[in-house]
């Protein structure tokens, strides 16, 4: 099950693409597809909300560089470790540093989360992936963005991250 950024040579790529196939909304901070149900925090700053065809919701900063988003797949997940869902977020990468990388309890269970810097296409990118698995769903949040311009947007990923409150699975009985 591969997920996400595993395609993307660079995020700002993809912000070129604002196409939306997702077939979830999101109401008041809270995001719903057939599936899932989750409340996320909001970014704040100049964090601008756009669509991007392979996330729940997503935020750009042009001023940063930077792309912020949050997605769930709950059809094919595999019961994969967590360190093995985050290496799928990094698949096209190259030249990896982790620079941190913390085991955290979050919604009754335990995260991942992951602060690295990586290439993508010879551009050098720093990175925070945070990944929750969870009544057979998987659910990242990824900041992903110019190094020098990390640290500025670190509080919006984090705002999005702490605000993040995963309802039960919809579409099973008793989840």
């Amino acid at each position: 099950m591969i997920h996400l950024l595993h395609r993307l040579p660079l995020f700002a790529a993809v912000l070129a693409t604002l196409a939306s196939c997702a077939s979830g909304h999101l109401t008041d901070n809270r995001f719903e597809d057939e599936h899932v149900s989750y409340v996320i925090g909001v970014p704040g700053g100049d964090w601008q909300r756009m669509k991007l065809e392979k996330a729940d919701v997503a935020w750009h900063s042009p001023r940063l560089a930077a792309g912020l988003f949050v997605n769930s797949t709950c059809e094919g997940v595999q019961d994969a470790p967590l360190i093995g869902l985050t290496n799928e977020l990094l698949i096209g990468s190259t030249e990896r540093e982790v620079i941190s990388q913390e085991l955290m309890p979050f919604s009754r269970r335990e995260a991942l989360e992951t602060i690295m810097t990586c290439k993508l296409d010879g551009v050098l990118r720093k990175r925070a992936l945070f990944v929750l698995k969870k009544d057979g769903c998987v659910y990242d949040v990824v900041y992903d963005a110019a190094p020098e311009h990390f640290e500025e947007g670190l509080a919006g990923y984090r705002a999005l991250r702490d605000g993040l409150d995963i309802g039960a699975r919809r579409d099973r009985s008793g989840a």
